[in-house]
């Protein structure tokens, strides 16, 4: 028996490289398992790997770019998807332009609640300043964001009092999580917080470091696609002015692109660099698992799954001081990309007793906030409460608390 109709709204399904694409996947998995009716709707997709094929996969319906090109045509084609599949609620992911708007005012004119799932907004200058644009241009489309992120969000609340925002994290500032910020700031009445989630890594026998040369010397993994916000040229240029010897840095990256050839040239023959293109996910996970520890050096982040998969499994990390990222645990969080605090961080990370009690709290912290029963749990009394606002649900949750892997 279904528990109600879920219309996933995402524009990259199954995911590639964007954390977006990762937790749209992982939300219908938990969902459809906790039987619930979903359905996807997204963008033109390739054909998904091996390890998606291989988990419970959503109907789904994929939108040409030539038909959301047109606002007109798209909106006459949402009310007729809408009519038909009738969803009790609808779930879209980030504040991507992508069919929002015209979602929203058929979600209105249907009377169906609209989840905007908020995987934050950027806010930092480096998003919008690039070297070949005078700097003048940069930080007024930097102020002029502030702006836009304000007006989305109440465009968002005052469609219709049925929708709601979601957030990662009950974290924000002026000049970090500003999505969040405004909306707590601004006091609107339909807001909470609710994590991203997915299964936790299971420890399996060790074989990645011997299958790719790596068992001599202590790992440290990024497992992040190669990007400007990523920041990877940065780190290569950091580690190189320090004295860190005797450690390999991994990149795990999906695609290669003009980015990871950037890398390729920075790094040149330095034996402490060491970059895997196209991983299969089960070798991902591996890597994470069998790493000393996982970084990223972005300068915006929300809650980044690599970091989350690291705490499922007791595997310590280390980031700038980015968005919510100081609000995880098990961890070293810098205080700025500089060499000698990146020097400092890998150092205190090549102890074990460093590396067993950070990996131990983020592994409780995981546990308690990020596993999926406790994050389905808080999402289906979400889902509840909007789809039957008035009474309780018409049975108790499926969700039962197990005990969990841990490695």
């Amino acid at each position: 028996m279904s528990k109600g109709r879920v219309l996933i709204v995402t524009y990259v399904f199954p995911p590639e490289e964007g954390g977006v694409g990762m937790a749209a996947y992982e939300m219908a998995c938990s969902l459809s398992s906790l039987d619930w009716d979903i359905h996807v709707l997204t963008r033109p997709l390739d054909s998904p790997e091996d390890h998606f094929r291989s988990r419970p996969y959503s109907p789904l319906t994929t939108l040409p770019d030539t038909l959301t090109k047109n606002s007109a045509r798209l909106r006459e084609y949402l009310d007729g998807f809408l009519k038909d599949f009738r969803p009790d609620v609808i779930i879209y992911h980030s504040w991507a332009d992508w069919c929002r708007e015209e979602l929203l005012d058929a979600a209105r004119d249907s009377g169906i609640p609209f989840f905007l799932r908020s995987h934050g907004a950027a806010t930092n200058f480096r998003s919008f300043f690039r070297f070949n644009y005078p700097p003048f241009f940069g930080l007024k489309k930097w102020l002029r964001s502030f702006f836009q992120i304000r007006r989305n969000i109440l465009n968002v609340c005052r469609k219709s009092p049925l929708n709601r925002l979601v957030f990662l994290d009950p974290y924000g500032t002026l000049f970090k999580s500003f999505d969040y910020y405004c909306a707590s700031r601004s006091k609107l009445a339909h807001y909470s917080c609710i994590p991203n989630t997915f299964p936790a890594l299971k420890r399996t026998a060790p074989f990645f470091r011997e299958k790719y040369g790596l068992s001599s010397a202590p790992v440290f993994t990024c497992p992040a696609g190669a990007s400007m916000r990523k920041r990877q040229l940065l780190f290569i240029r950091h580690v190189k002015r320090s004295r860190l010897r005797h450690i390999i840095f991994l990149f795990l990256i999906p695609q290669r692109n003009a980015y990871a050839e950037q890398m390729e040239q920075a790094i040149g023959d330095d034996p402490r660099f060491r970059i895997l293109y196209r991983l299969p996910r089960l070798e991902v996970e591996a890597a994470i698992m069998e790493s000393d520890a996982v970084f990223l050096y972005s300068y915006q982040e929300q809650q980044p799954l690599s970091i989350l998969e690291a705490m499922s499994c007791g595997v310590p990390w280390f980031a700038p001081d980015a968005e919510a990222l100081s609000t995880l645990e098990g961890g070293i969080v810098l205080k700025n990309a500089s060499p000698s605090a990146l020097e400092k961080a890998v150092e205190s990370l090549t102890d074990e007793k460093t590396r067993k009690l950070l990996g131990s709290k983020g592994r409780r912290q995981w546990e308690a906030r990020f596993a999926p029963d406790a994050v389905n749990q808080e999402l289906e009394q979400l889902l509840f409460s909007s789809i039957r606002p008035e009474g309780k649900p018409p049975f108790a949750s499926s969700i039962v608390r197990e005990h969990l892997p841990t490695c």
